[in-house]
């Protein structure tokens, strides 16, 4: 987790999947409320994964005597298709419930970006703000907090979209995505070291697009390491493999940083190529299992082709399950789902046209 003062509102930047996510949650708040007893008491979610720990943290911030307002657009667009969606339609419901004319839970074909759910300075009275430890949740805060620039709300849907498109927007926007795209990745030998380099990045670019000269000059530097990690993606993309008809793997353990937007938009390119699969050695479900494979579908197919639609009904997206699938384009594995599940489906689907992945 990661927390900033973003003009002077106290934010955190956590995703809610564990009891003591809950924990941190409401500590963050009480805190700021100890500190600030008169404030405003209302605590803004955005941008926050929709889990049965999000909806805890907001129903023990609601007994406590807290305004909780919930805006996201992390909902289940049409009918759920697997017991994830299932879940996320049961706890949006439940935050309704809870929260009323407070919750605004929409759909990323409505609002490809969080900080469209806010207006300028809606929340800059507010306790507290937790969102999302992306681009798209600090942006969002930001505008809640009332730091806003003409360009962000485009800025952030790019910033929040195909990793390929997320260095395409406005100049300030283009250092955020580059220093995104270098941070180191998760090493569970050393975990404190990406959570410190994005709260450094995050802390920088709010304060690049307030005017701040020296973390302009520092974000800047950020551009030499971008163009070093582009050089690495083309490389490792020379190295793909096709594993089957239609999807193919590059290899990055044991790789330099390397950009993904570059890698996996290079990668797509090949003839033929409908997902894209990188398998690394870093990352959260690594940090469990050893080994992670990250799939994307190729832009042009993705309105054909859902990832969720490899596995069965019944798995669910967890860490400790070796799943993470919040959209249909974009899934990641543990390397036993990926050969025990994944593989052997793959096969079976591109031997018929990929149809029942529709």
């Amino acid at each position: 987790m990661i927390s900033l003062k973003i003009n002077a509102v106290p934010v955190l930047f956590i995703k809610a999947f564990t009891a003591d996510d809950v924990q941190t949650i409401l500590d963050f708040v009480r805190h700021a409320h100890s500190l600030k007893k008169d404030a405003n008491k209302t605590v803004l979610f955005i941008d926050t994964p929709i889990t049965a720990h999000t909806v805890e943290s907001v129903q023990k911030l609601k007994q406590e005597g807290y305004r909780v307002c919930f805006r996201d657009h992390h909902g289940i667009d049409g009918e759920p298709v697997n017991d994830r969606d299932k879940q996320v339609e049961s706890a949006t419901a439940r935050l309704a419930q809870l929260l009323g004319d407070d919750c605004q839970i929409t759909v990323r074909r409505l609002h490809p970006a969080c900080s469209t759910l806010v207006a300028v300075a809606e929340f800059e009275h507010a306790l507290a703000i937790i969102a999302d430890p992306d681009a798209d949740g600090l942006t969002a805060a930001m505008k809640a907090a009332g730091i806003f620039y003409d360009e962000l709300d485009d800025d952030a849907a790019l910033l929040d979209g195909e990793p390929h498109l997320q260095v395409t927007g406005s100049l300030v926007s283009q250092l955020l995505a580059k220093g995104m795209a270098t941070l180191p990745s998760f090493d569970p030998k050393d975990p404190k070291r990406r959570e410190q380099a994005q709260k450094e990045l995050f802390r920088d670019w709010v304060e690049v697009v307030q005017g701040n000269k020296r973390s302009q000059v520092r974000m800047e530097a950020i551009v030499v390491r971008y163009d070093e990690a582009v050089q690495v993606a083309q490389e490792l993309a020379r190295e793909a493999k096709e594993v089957v008809a239609g999807v193919l793997l590059v290899d990055c353990v044991g790789s330099p940083v390397f950009d993904v937007g570059t890698l996996t938009t290079l990668v797509e390119q090949a003839s033929g190529c409908r997902i894209s699969v990188i398998r690394k050695d870093l990352g959260p479900l690594a940090q469990l299992h050893g080994i992670q494979y990250s799939l994307a579908v190729a832009k042009q197919y993705q309105t054909e082709i859902n990832l969720q639609k490899l596995l069965p009904p019944e798995m669910r997206s967890d860490l400790q399950s070796g799943i993470i699938s919040n959209v249909s384009f974009l899934l990641h594995v543990s390397e036993y789902i990926w050969l025990e599940e994944a593989v052997p489906r793959l096969r079976e689907l591109s031997a018929t046209n990929w149809h029942a992945l529709s």
